[in-house]
């Protein structure tokens, strides 16, 4: 009899959850992936000009640095920067907010110096928790990202600030320690992976919801 659990980076996951977190990947992906295939059509036509050219190279590039940003922040390893620091993260990261309606602010590279080797796991969690502050963003606004030493360890927090920002249904629920495998939706997939991911590690994300600002944050403590 097939075991229904997985094991993640020492996390136990359930296959509807993985099979959640497959959908909602996937779903991402759909609609790069349709660009490219118009992209195609276009150049196929008689006539295509140099546009339809454009079309499709940005389309790629689209595809491009979506499964780039997967691959580093939810597959085995750092994707094709093996190790992930705060550096390269930042790249994958800027490349996922390419087309959003929000910006990005990523630390300066003299903050990154400072935080020296954070980990290739916390460093998964950062991104993902950038990926959810943008969603929580569906007017738009700037998701910001603070490194921050303290006595007690690093505190690494994402901030997602506009109008209207809220964290989608179920998102809050989903990074409670306890929470159940029931309550888990495609809505809510990412922030239950990206929990579990960082309990693995012996952290803990806190969120936080008030008037057009959403914060999530966790702390990795001194050695």
């Amino acid at each position: 009899m097939l075991n229904n659990v997985m094991g993640v980076y020492g996390v136990q996951i359930d296959l509807k959850t993985a099979q959640l977190l497959n959908s909602r990947l996937f779903h991402d992906l759909v609609g790069a992936v349709s660009a490219v295939n118009t992209g195609i059509e276009f150049m196929a036509e008689p006539g295509s000009d140099e546009d339809a050219a454009s079309l499709l190279k940005q389309s790629a590039d689209r595809l491009t640095r979506r499964l780039d940003f997967f691959r580093a922040a939810f597959g085995l390893g750092g994707g094709k920067q093996g190790e992930l620091s705060l550096r390269n993260a930042g790249i994958l990261v800027a490349g996922w907010f390419v087309d959003s309606r929000s910006s990005l602010v990523w630390p300066s590279s003299d903050v990154m110096m400072a935080a020296g080797d954070v980990g290739t796991q916390p460093v998964k969690v950062l991104m993902i928790l950038s990926m959810m502050a943008e969603e929580c963003l569906p007017r738009g606004g700037e998701v910001s990202i603070q490194v921050t030493r303290y006595p007690e360890g690093l505190g690494l927090a994402v901030s997602a600030m506009g109008q209207g920002a809220r964290a989608p249904d179920g998102t809050l629920d989903a990074l409670i320690e306890n929470c159940s495998v029931d309550a888990v939706t495609a809505r809510n997939v990412t922030a239950y992976f990206g929990a579990r991911l960082a309990a693995s590690q012996g952290l803990r994300i806190e969120a936080a919801e008030t008037m057009d600002r959403v914060d999530y944050a966790f702390l990795i403590p001194a050695k």
